[in-house]
């Protein structure tokens, strides 16, 4: 187990927060899209709880980012204790990288985009080229996160699509688009579904049902890959 120490914590939205933990000694090498074991310590450094989380941070960032929802149960109401130069046990990484194609989709919900950031980070920084769209849904223009970056990143590689759309809110001003994700929004940007490589990532019911809908559109089930909870 590799132990990492909190550089930063910042809220992002109502209850979801940014932790940005610094290696003290080895670093994890990890893959685009891989999740890890994060654990608390008693003051002799054993585990006293643990849980996954995505891996927000690209690979080649000497850093490791998670954006969590603070839900309050269990492990999340131990964690918001924790302040800058607390120690947490990182082990990992697990699963399987995300998009190694070149045509590849992701749909992502609230704090499901944080292992989209990930790959997309990685896409970005590389220059890799092809055609990779990244829906975004938020309740609200508050509750939508990396908006500015993933702006940034959209300028930065020709090949990467960003659109962000809001459920509950139409705000004045707002150049997004508003409603939820269905194939009539999907069908304006993705021509031929098959060519994708689909990655899904929110609340279970809404991963499900966009499963569904790609299908239902053509995907490849084999080539579609859901990552849900609750």
């Amino acid at each position: 187990m590799l132990r990492y120490g909190i550089a930063d914590v910042r809220e992002v939205a109502d209850g979801i927060r940014i932790f940005t933990m610094e290696p003290l000694g080895e670093r994890l090498v990890h893959r685009p899209g891989q999740f890890v074991m994060m654990h608390l310590l008693d003051d002799k450094g054993a585990s006293l709880d643990k849980r996954p989380y995505s891996i927000a941070s690209a690979p080649d960032s000497q850093d490791l980012e998670f954006c969590i929802k603070m839900v309050g149960g269990r492990f999340t109401s131990k964690l918001a204790l924790l302040k800058k130069g607390d120690v947490v046990g990182i082990d990992g990484p697990m699963g399987p990288a995300s998009c190694g194609g070149d045509r590849c989709a992701f749909v992502c919900g609230g704090t499901g985009i944080a292992p989209v950031m990930s790959v997309v980070r990685d896409i970005a920084r590389n220059g890799r080229q092809g055609r990779f769209f990244v829906f975004c849904s938020a309740r609200d223009r508050k509750s939508l996160l990396y908006h500015e970056e993933l702006l940034r990143l959209e300028k930065r590689n020709p090949s990467l699509k960003v659109v962000f759309t809001l459920t509950r809110e139409e705000p004045a001003g707002w150049a997004g688009r508003c409603g939820r994700i269905g194939e009539a929004f999907l069908r304006e940007f993705v021509a031929d579904p098959k060519e994708y490589d689909w990655f899904i990532c929110g609340p279970m019911a809404m991963a499900a049902a966009m499963r569904e809908c790609v299908i239902g559109m053509g995907a490849d089930p084999k080539r579609v890959h859901l990552e849900g909870w609750g």
